[in-house]
């Protein structure tokens, strides 16, 4: 199908050196940058994001006011190590992890973030309708920090390529959906990405552990509370394994991508390893989406994982 009004193009690759001597046991799938001049639901946007693309909005495709963005750009993120960002949690209409100090009016914040929620998934509803019938609709955040340059433990670094899970909410199996917005008056946003996931996992699954994980008497565990298939915990390794793997970070290959300001993109971050380089005041609204609902569900991480090692790795839907 045509997408009206868009243009395609492929990520400026960094390094053309991974792996030389297995490249040809795997399939190597670049990342392109599907640029969306019509919104519209069409097929070919649910194929495009399953596939490992990102959607490319170079405006804003929603309101968001100068003066919400200057709300946003005198806000300053939590001194406790605990905040990486400033999330808004729509369940509780709350918004956590900032410093009161530097923030003159909390509610026109808690205002700005809920305003931004509601008109993303507003939007989502009209782009991308199959995904949202049954979602679950997660945080909202704020990065009011620059990236380049952040001291963080490694395991939180975001400039080391990863792919998302979530500690605290696992998704069973279902994807991680996200659209990120550049807020910044004058700077980009500069993201490295890497091959997707099933080329990732072809290559790296094994090792990180995926056969272990695996068996069938550690299909579901009770931690803190939650239920947790094997497929998120295997996740919530694979996110670490990648940040710490050394050969990987160092000799993947890459594509580089600038989203400038204003500019919006959305991408399932658990099938497109991503890092952020640089940049400044970005906004961004997580969507969990349900493994049926995709266009074709075999682009699922957990469908890529459960035929690499035979075993079912989480529940199905009811």
């Amino acid at each position: 199908m045509h997408v009206t009004n868009s243009e395609t193009r492929a990520g400026m690759k960094l390094n053309c050196a991974i792996c030389r001597g297995v490249v040809l046991a795997f399939k190597m799938v670049s990342v392109e940058l599907i640029t969306i001049g019509e919104i519209q639901p069409r097929e070919e946007h649910y194929l495009q994001l399953e596939q490992g693309n990102i959607l490319f909005f170079p405006r804003t495709p929603f309101e968001l006011s100068e003066a919400e963005r200057d709300v946003l750009r005198a806000t300053g993120l939590s001194s406790s190590s605990h905040h990486k960002n400033i999330a808004y949690r729509p369940a509780a209409d709350k918004v956590t992890g900032f410093d009161k100090s530097m923030v003159r009016d909390p509610e026109n914040l808690h205002a700005v973030m809920r305003a931004y929620s509601e008109r993303v998934l507003t939007f989502l509803r009209t782009l991308l309708p199959r995904y949202m019938e049954n979602c679950r609709i997660d945080f909202a955040s704020f990065r009011p920090q620059e990236e380049e340059g952040r001291d963080l433990p490694t395991k939180k670094r975001n400039d080391l390529l990863h792919v998302d899970a979530f500690p605290t909410r696992p998704t069973g199996g279902d994807l991680i959906l996200r659209v990120f917005t550049n807020v910044n008056a004058t700077k980009p946003r500069v993201w490295l990405t890497s091959d997707p996931f099933e080329t990732l996992a072809q290559r790296y699954a094994m090792d990180a552990g995926l056969a272990q994980i695996a068996k069938p008497r550690l299909l579901e565990t009770l931690r803190f509370g939650t239920r947790r298939s094997a497929y998120d915990r295997f996740m919530l390794g694979f996110h670490d394994y990648l940040k710490f793997n050394r050969d990987y970070q160092q000799n993947c290959t890459k594509y580089r991508f600038e989203f400038p300001p204003d500019s919006t993109w959305m991408v399932f971050t658990d099938i497109v390893p991503h890092a952020a380089l640089s940049g400044q005041f970005a906004l961004e609204q997580t969507v969990i989406v349900r493994r049926d609902s995709l266009a074709r569900e075999q682009h699922a991480p957990i469908a890529i994982l459960e035929a690499l090692c035979g075993h079912r790795l989480a529940q199905l839907h009811s």
